[in-house]
């Protein structure tokens, strides 16, 4: 089945550099190994609009 693609450009790089994409929260580079993250990490992920981290996966943002 095929999985439909987010606006993210991450889903179509042929290198990409992070394990989740930063706004559905599909892995789209499972080589990377997902680690937990601090909370510092997240705050500066949200301020940069993030909706998932890139490295655990976890949703940073509460939906509208």
């Amino acid at each position: 089945m095929l999985q439909k693609r987010c606006l993210n450009d991450n889903h179509g790089r042929a290198v990409v550099t992070v394990r989740f994409c930063s706004h559905c929260g599909v892995v789209v580079n499972d080589r990377i190994r997902a680690h937990r993250c601090a909370a510092e990490a997240h705050a500066q992920m949200r301020r940069s609009q993030s909706i998932y981290c890139v490295d655990c996966g976890e949703r940073l943002m509460v939906a509208r």
